[in-house]
């Protein structure tokens, strides 16, 4: 029934989804098309407008003689194809110039075969740049807030704006400071390698046109009005009550400086279009909506002052020298969640934080703003001939002196590049076992760059953060898959079936995946580190690089008991991989049904690593719940019984899923609890299935001395002050919380199942039946001080043979 309902999705998708059919139409053109010499595609911020460096740089190319035989095509929307059409006859840009809905089948088409691409923002996810093409990536402004994965509120969101920037032969940036925070942020060191070009921006030559600024003034017959532009930063929520509250509240601001402004000052508000249609601009005396028919920069040139609040486009007005107010009236809130490259309160401009302010601002007319040093820094390379510059260089092939060209190249460090993939993240022993290899290897010996999927990791994003002094790259959208290979691959994903033809189309698919997940990027080694994820298993398999899986668990027995497991997939990944890591060395024997006997030479084991730093420097941390934690005892109780010496504390931390028989703990702390009134049982866990289960056990154990915890990034203040960790599962690998508990210096109680025995028989823990009656007698001997002689872990050992076994993969 579950194959059904995705099917009838994907039809329902396939036939009203307009991206989703564009999908399987530019792949047909890009595998049969070739590219088109004379085709030129112009496209800003997705087809909403035609304006900024990409309107100026087609309006120059328009004039120019030399592009004359040239199809320019305009993409553009359902909504904003008359307005844009109207706006380019208006602008007398019509020689050869042609608009496009954006995921049409034209559009689909030129992206597909176009000699020229330029976009200040970036193409749809299904988009492969073709050998031959010539991408021209302008960006929109230099980046205020932070960007990429200093995001971290959305640190996964930045994967198709990466893989863009990977693809594009040429980044155009305005100053030195963009270039820096840009290549960081997006991790385009050792993988970028098309040129940057140092040089103002084509939408900044307008600052420098004094004629056009006259002309529009005297056409609005404002010649003697002192013009102020208000442009403030969007701030949607998606919520349509605090979208409604934000809109009055705009309201009510401007109605409050229209009666404060003087007959000689006009101001014209350029709003987001949603606050645009709630407004009555009539009822204003001065304050007028922001005309149309005039690019952005074209009549924000005529202003004697701009007012903003966050947004880039001061760096762009400062090239007049004319004034600035920075209108923060929300600053701590907006701050809140992103953060800023540059302190805000330090900028050369005035800076008001209430309408009272703006208004006095605003009124005074005899204090100059001085920030010559600022336009030094962010401002040295725009000019009145920007645009030519810029469009004679990449293509006539002109070099102008003013451009400053710098080769993506010259920044890779030539190392060994080893791709990880992390999975979704998950609040589990993988993830920390992950977070190990991070902490534990020489990151200066090769380049590690984790990678995942933005749409699995979205649930755990605050993960990510771990990873964001390294590189990762988020791997973001659809395949790209004709009907015939999508056909394939439900047959084979879904159905099981496996013919040579299905296998070929499905290699297909990941053959071009590869190029579209990792644009111009050499991996050298490919290391599937859950061992779960069919589609990385092929997708890794069509890469060049040394491939590694990992096994973390007994995947045979799992075959039967879960469903997120592709049997096929999973051994022809182990019959084409080079290595297969086990993590411990029971599991040879468990895996031998999935792994053939001449493929057992390519059988490694690699222990995980601890994050010792990481365990002992956050174990004194606050205990803090985040929004989406679940707990049936607030962090005030929880305190209360962690610090009071006479409970004991027993503790387990796993996901809510039927192995690991928390179920079965909650009934044997039950019958433990009645005889032992100063004890309780702390369960921690992340997602799982079996979560409702637990918690209504939870609910029905006497006493209420049991803490209950979801979604928790960190347990480890709580495990520091707990007595005894007790592992109940039926069967594991070897779960990294052990051998945290032992690092703390807990004791530890487990289940006498493959994984946990091997490691915990050696002394350092204490093994009881795989049963309701093992846990209780397990408990009940820690109670009597029976476990006093365990063997003290020493993980620094552990991690250096780990290291070991590590590097062996790469020999």
């Amino acid at each position: 029934m579950g194959i059904i309902k995705k099917g009838f999705r994907a039809v329902k998708k396939l036939l009203f989804d307009n991206f989703v059919k564009a999908n399987f139409i530019y792949t047909k053109y890009y595998e049969k098309l070739k590219i088109s010499e004379n085709e030129m595609v112009f496209q800003s911020f997705d087809g909403t407008s035609i304006s900024g460096n990409v309107y100026y740089m087609l309006q120059e190319i328009n004039q120019d003689a030399f592009y004359a035989t040239y199809k320019k095509y305009v993409v553009c929307n359902k909504e904003t194809y008359n307005s844009i059409q109207k706006f380019l006859e208006e602008k007398n840009i019509k020689n050869n110039v042609e608009l496009v809905k954006i995921h049409s089948r034209k559009y689909c088409r030129l992206l597909a075969s176009s000699k020229y691409l330029i976009n200040n923002s970036t193409f749809p996810s299904y988009f492969i740049k073709k050998e031959g093409q010539v991408y021209v990536n302008t960006w929109h402004g230099t980046p205020l807030k932070m960007m990429g994965r200093n995001i971290k509120s959305a640190p996964q969101e930045l994967g198709n704006t990466q893989r863009n920037f990977f693809m594009a032969d040429y980044l155009l940036y305005q100053n030195e400071f963009m270039f820096e925070k840009m290549r960081k942020d997006y991790m385009l060191d050792n993988f970028y390698q098309g040129e940057y070009l140092l040089l103002g921006y084509p939408r900044n030559d307008i600052f420098y046109n004094e004629e056009a600024r006259k002309n529009i003034r005297e056409k609005l017959g404002i010649q003697g009005k002192k013009v102020i532009v208000y442009m403030p930063t969007w701030r949607g929520t998606l919520k349509e009550k605090e979208n409604i509250e934000q809109c009055n509240y705009i309201a009510e601001l401007l109605t409050q400086i229209d009666s404060s402004l003087n007959e000689d000052t006009i101001m014209y508000v350029k709003l987001h279009n949603y606050v645009n249609t709630m407004l009555d601009f009539a009822k204003f005396k001065n304050i007028q909506k922001f005309p149309k028919g005039y690019e952005t920069y074209e009549f924000l040139n005529i202003a004697d002052m701009l007012v903003t609040d966050y947004s880039s486009v001061f760096f762009d007005f400062a090239n007049t020298g004319r004034k600035i107010v920075l209108f923060a009236y929300d600053k701590k809130e907006y701050l809140k969640d992103r953060g800023m490259y540059l302190e805000y309160d330090k900028l050369p401009f005035d800076i008001v934080e209430n309408v009272e302010a703006l208004i006095k601002v605003i009124n005074d007319n005899k204090v100059k703003q001085e920030y010559s040093e600022f336009q030094k820094e962010f401002c040295n390379y725009d000019s009145a001939n920007t645009t030519k510059k810029v469009c004679d260089y990449i293509f006539k092939k002109e070099k102008s002196e003013a451009i400053k060209v710098i080769q993506g190249k010259d920044f890779c460090n030539q190392k060994e590049n080893v791709f990880i993939f992390g999975g979704a993240l998950l609040r589990n022993g993988i993830t920390t076992a992950l977070k190990g290899i991070f902490k534990n290897v020489d990151l200066t010996k090769r380049n590690y760059i984790l990678t995942v999927f933005a749409k699995k990791v979205r649930k755990n994003k605050e993960e990510l953060n771990f990873f964001k002094d390294n590189d990762y790259i988020v791997i973001q959208g659809r395949r790209n898959t004709t009907m015939s290979e999508y056909i394939a691959s439900i047959l084979y994903f879904h159905f099981n079936i496996n013919t040579s033809y299905i296998k070929q189309k499905v290699d297909n698919i990941f053959a071009r995946e590869l190029k579209r997940a990792f644009p111009n990027i050499r991996i050298d080694h490919a290391i599937h580190f859950t061992g779960y994820e069919k589609n990385v298993m092929h997708l890794f398999r069509m890469s060049d690089a040394k491939k590694t899986i990992f096994v973390h668990n007994d995947l045979a027995k799992e075959l039967k008991t879960k469903s997120n497991i592709h049997k096929n997939s999973l051994l022809e990944t182990y019959k084409k991989y080079d290595n297969i890591v086990l993590i411990r060395e029971s599991l040879k024997n468990e895996m031998k049904p999935l792994i053939e006997e001449e493929d057992y030479k390519k059988v490694k084991l690699v222990h995980n690593f601890n994050n010792i730093e990481v365990i002992l420097g956050r174990k004194d941390e606050e205990i803090e719940f985040s929004e989406d934690t679940y707990s049936n005892t607030g962090v005030e109780k929880l305190e209360e019984i962690l610090n009071e010496p006479k409970y004991k504390k027993f503790i387990n931390i796993a996901r809510f899923s039927k192995e690991k028989g928390l179920d079965r703990l909650i009934k044997s702390f039950n019958v433990v609890q009645e005889k032992n009134p100063d004890v309780y049982l702390i369960i921690i866990g992340g997602y799982g299935k079996q979560f409702e289960e637990i918690e209504e056990l939870v609910k029905k154990a006497p006493n209420n001395h049991i803490v209950l915890i979801q979604n928790l990034s960190n347990p480890y203040p709580i495990l520091s002050k707990s007595d005894c960790f007790i592992l109940s599962s039926y069967y594991e690998g070897l779960p990294m919380t052990i051998m945290e508990a032992l690092i703390l210096d807990k004791k530890v109680i487990s289940t006498n199942i493959q994984g946990p025995k091997e490691f915990l028989e050696q002394g350092y823990g204490y093994l009881v039946e795989n049963s309701e009656e093992g846990l209780i007698q397990g408990m009940n001997d820690f109670l009597e001080n029976k476990l006093e002689d365990l063997k003290k872990f020493d993980a620094k050992s552990f991690n250096d043979n780990a290291l070991k076994e590590f590097e062996e993969l790469f020999k």
